[in-house]
């Protein structure tokens, strides 16, 4: 079956004209190409792969927008297979790409059954961290009036992510540090504790330059 990605493409970009920071357009496109990746090195289905990147988070500025109302997750797999079933796509390639949507995100209860739905997990969880994932926490931080840097250990167990005294050092003890062992596939595993790495020792520098030892 011929995957028209184009005409994919164009429909789930028109859905982030009111994306919101760090989950823009810029994000799927990460998404989408670091899924290649894991999809070249697991041997997954590359069709169901690249749909699933491309659409995964066609609901995320609508749930943002409402104050995390419904989960944007699930209301996109079901987006996802309405759109699908329009452009002519059969069943088992549409629902491939559905379940995938489902269950990429991170804090909902869906585990991912293929292949194709653990690499769209692993890679959406891989741009929280390494550089990129530094450059999303302050671009977050920024957004909400954050504070640079914290340590506080009253504001980690707190973590609130729209306190002001929720940073990156905050989000990195309570979420970023662990998501390497939370990974489906190798190639997953690989890349995140190369990123953890980095930015365990970026916090470090960090940390040291704000209490003036470097």
């Amino acid at each position: 079956m011929k995957i028209n990605l184009k005409e994919i493409k164009q429909i789930a970009k028109s859905r982030f004209i009111n994306s919101i920071s760090c989950h823009d357009w810029d994000h799927v496109m990460r998404v989408y190409l670091l899924a290649v990746v894991l999809a070249k090195k697991e041997k997954a289905d590359m069709a169901v792969v690249k749909t699933a990147a491309l659409l995964h988070d066609i609901k995320r500025a609508e749930e943002m927008l409402s104050g995390g109302n419904f989960c944007h997750a699930l209301e996109g797999a079901k987006e996802a297979e309405k759109i699908l079933q329009e452009l002519g796509y059969d069943k088992d390639f549409t629902l491939a790409v559905k379940h995938a949507i489902e269950a990429h995100r991170y804090r909902n209860n869906i585990k991912p059954n293929s292949l194709e739905a653990k690499i769209l997990s692993d890679a959406d969880k891989l741009d929280a961290l390494g550089a990129i994932g530094v450059g999303r926490g302050f671009l977050w931080c920024g957004r909400h009036g954050s504070r640079l840097h914290n340590t506080d250990k009253k504001s980690i167990l707190a973590n609130s992510p729209h306190d002001k005294n929720h940073t990156l050092y905050t989000e990195y003890m309570v979420k970023l540090r662990f998501l390497k062992n939370k990974m489906f596939t190798e190639s997953g595993r690989k890349i995140a504790q190369e990123r953890t790495a980095f930015m365990t020792k970026f916090l470090k520098r960090l940390d040291s330059e704000v209490k003036g030892k470097l």
